[in-house]
């Protein structure tokens, strides 16, 4: 993800079931939030969230590494590419979730785009990222998926539904308590945005999503079904005890073997 919080906002419930479901869980920020704050340096508050982050995975049980840019310049260059297929082989991902790639936020779209070039790169031996001593190259493509929008809609407030929702009900309180791992945040949305109530703007989307779905609490989820990457539904199966789909939304390799004339499959 782009920031510290931004997991917990959009993901956490989804991660802690993965943590339940005995898998080995990586964090990736690409800032460590360093112009989130009226009152601290910039490189005051980049030790201060960087610290809740780490506290924050922790929490989760993760592994966490900062990819070292900074906030409000986080574009989709050569450098930064290549600074997460890096970090990417380090973990050697078999699913990874990103931002959506329409968000409020340019930082959150940018994001999106170099993960998404990072996450086909890293399995590409001739692919160098520069380092001294480099990563092992990746085995595969992973799978790639796109966590909801801040809020659940684009920049002209349209909502942007998800492919399939995992329900988080369970998951609820530990989201809230690794979302408060990050109290520097709260005073910086209070000033910035003028939005109080921290945990209860995430509960009130995850309400909303839940609502959406019949259940009570939930997270929205899409996977990137582009050329190359894998259409296996890996989330959706290890998940599928929590897992409400939106009918009618399958890869396109399905979708052609249905279209195909006089009703062959």
């Amino acid at each position: 993800m782009a920031h510290p919080d931004d997991v917990e906002f959009l993901i956490a419930g989804t991660l802690f079931h993965l943590k339940a479901a005995d898998w080995d869980v990586g964090i990736v920020t690409m800032t460590a939030g360093d112009k989130g704050s009226t009152t601290h340096s910039q490189e005051e508050v980049a030790r201060i969230r960087h610290a809740e982050a780490q506290a924050g995975a922790e929490y989760l049980g993760a592994w966490y590494h900062c990819v070292g840019l900074m906030d409000l310049e986080i574009f989709a260059t050569a450098e930064n590419i290549s600074r997460v297929v890096e970090q990417m082989r380090i973990f050697q991902p078999d699913v990874v979730i990103t931002h959506s790639p329409v968000d409020y936020l340019l930082d959150h779209e940018e994001t999106a785009r170099i993960v998404r070039s990072a996450a086909f790169a890293m399995s590409a031996p001739l692919y160098k990222t520069g380092h001294t001593s480099p990563a092992q190259i990746g085995h595969r493509i992973p799978t790639l998926y796109y966590a909801d929008p801040i809020a659940g809609n684009n920049p002209l407030g349209e909502r942007i539904y998800p492919h399939f929702y995992v329900v988080i009900t369970d998951q609820l309180g530990k989201k809230r308590d690794m979302l408060s791992c990050h109290a520097s945040q709260r005073k910086w949305m209070q000033q910035q945005h003028g939005v109080d109530e921290y945990l209860e703007q995430m509960t009130d989307w995850a309400s909303q999503y839940g609502q959406e779905c019949g259940a009570g609490y939930a997270e929205g989820l899409r996977q990137h079904w582009g050329h190359a990457f894998p259409e296996e539904p890996i989330l959706q199966e290890v998940l599928k005890p929590h897992v409400h789909r939106n009918e009618g939304i399958q890869p396109p390799s399905i979708r052609l073997r249905q279209e195909e004339p006089n009703g062959q499959e």
